[in-house]
């Protein structure tokens, strides 16, 4: 897939205009390294037409008004998803710290809402267990909070 049929897929999934785009990305003013101005919109449009290639200079632009990250635009593989994460993991800031554990704890904090119902409809139903599978199932959730207290010290 291409660079501006795969910006095309991201447009229709935000559910934005090629005109909002293109006035989004001129707010931004980058100017390209060929000529020093920003981009017509003329031009933008022939971008997203696969008319002309879209210069290199404008992928973090365009990142940004998209919402998404650049890599995405490259590979968004598992696999290089994955090196991208060991990368950000090894170079991490405080700041990033942080803001992943205020959004994991967030979302972490809908899950136990959630649980927290479906743990009282498995309660109910426990009685009704045989034996060697409440063992089983003890054994598997003390699994779970190992991982997950392994995971949380981090």
């Amino acid at each position: 897939m291409e660079l501006f049929e795969k910006i095309n897929l991201l447009l229709q999934e935000k559910k934005l205009s090629k005109k909002e785009f293109a006035n989004r990305i001129r707010a931004l003013e980058p100017k390209l390294n060929s000529t020093q101005e920003i981009p017509s919109e003329k031009s933008i449009y022939a971008y997203l037409n696969g008319t002309i290639g879209i210069k290199i200079e404008l992928i973090p632009y365009i990142a940004e008004v998209l919402g998404v990250p650049e890599q995405l635009f490259f590979d968004d593989s598992a696999r290089t998803r994955k090196i991208y994460l060991k990368h950000i993991i090894n170079t991490i800031s405080s700041e990033e710290k942080e803001y992943i554990k205020s959004n994991l704890c967030r979302e972490s904090d809908k899950n136990q809402e959630i649980n927290r119902d479906k743990f009282h409809t498995i309660q109910d139903l426990l009685i009704y267990a045989p034996d060697i599978f409440l063992k089983e199932l003890e054994s598997t959730l003390k699994n779970y909070k190992d991982l997950t207290m392994k995971f949380s010290k981090k």
